[in-house]
């Protein structure tokens, strides 16, 4: 499926090309074809997601009764605006050139697919927050998952904080950073283990809600943080507020350590905590692992579990 969409990528970006050459003469820069080719690639998986999640499990019913956030309901089409913006920042642009590569390598290293029924875990995993969170983003199927067919983030989590019985995340507008319940919450080590990478220095996007990403930052990720647990389990915390980390690389961190507060750095919409399980320290070549958290409690029962979007969680 991953190849199929570079094919697809690819060939609707030179049917584009060789258009505005014959029909309008026209030589689009390569940058701006780049560009091209970087947004098709994005909205054909939005596409195949779409296609996938028909044929599956329906989603968890409360997805369908988040809301967007105030600013962002006649707005919804700056996400494909800042995404499309993105490849023309130098910097993002070599990263989603990294990811692509990344995608390639990864796919290869495993004889047959990782799933959550075949994965066995090596670490016990907690959640990486204190209170109730709503997972807002993942699963552990293709209909459901974060981003399926981006490998390192297959099995990834988004989660937010409610503000209220709505399901809004903010109070007041939501236009101002401090209006959403989850930011500057603590982020915590979901396992014992070993600091091995820190990203800071990436600011908070100051446009929430309107369904922007920071197009103009030096890191898609935003500020982050990856924890080695054991040579093939490294957990990702992602778009923490800058200057909130207190770790180092090589400082061994306990299960429960802050790790830094929930912030809106990087290609994040809203404030969020983004995590994922992957099974090197490299963000890039990573395959994504699947997550059963440990002691928790959803939908007011105590288990272990895999998460899906429109679950409530806490720790037991």
């Amino acid at each position: 499926m991953l190849l199929l969409r570079i094919a697809l990528a690819l060939g609707i970006t030179f049917i584009i090309e060789v258009a505005s050459q014959r029909l309008l003469a026209v030589d689009p820069p390569r940058l701006l074809m780049v560009a091209v080719y970087l947004l098709i690639y994005i909205l054909l998986g939005s596409v195949l997601q779409r296609q996938r999640a028909a044929d599956e499990i329906p989603p968890h019913p409360r997805i369908e009764q988040i809301p967007l956030p105030e600013p962002a309901r006649a707005m919804t089409l700056l996400y494909y605006f800042s995404a499309f913006a993105s490849s023309l920042n130098p910097f993002q642009l070599v990263q989603q050139f990294a990811q692509l590569g990344g995608q390639i390598s990864a796919s290869r290293r495993y004889d047959t697919p990782l799933t959550a029924e075949t994965y066995a875990h090596q670490t016990r995993f907690t959640l990486p927050f204190r209170g109730e969170w709503l997972v807002m983003g993942g699963g552990v199927t293709p209909a459901t998952s974060h981003s399926w067919d981006i490998i390192t983030q297959r099995y990834a989590y988004d989660f937010v904080k409610t503000a209220d019985a709505t399901l809004q995340r903010h109070t007041g507008d939501g236009r101002e950073l401090a209006q959403y319940a989850c930011y500057g919450e603590p982020i915590i080590a979901a396992a014992d283990g070993e600091v091995v990478v820190v990203r800071d220095g990436i600011r908070d996007w100051p446009l929430p809600g309107l369904g922007l990403v920071d197009f103009l930052c030096r890191d898609f990720r935003g500020n982050h943080i990856i924890v080695r647990h054991t040579d093939q389990e490294y957990t990702l915390y992602a778009h923490l507020i800058p200057g909130s980390i207190p770790v180092q690389v090589g400082e061994r961190v306990e299960r429960g350590t802050e790790l830094g507060k929930c912030g809106n750095s990087g290609h994040s919409t809203e404030p969020h905590l983004h995590f994922h399980l992957q099974d090197t320290d490299d963000f890039f070549t990573g395959v994504g692992l699947p997550v059963r958290f440990s002691d928790i409690t959803v939908e007011g029962e105590v288990t272990d579990s895999w998460l899906q979007a429109g679950m409530f969680v806490f720790h037991a």
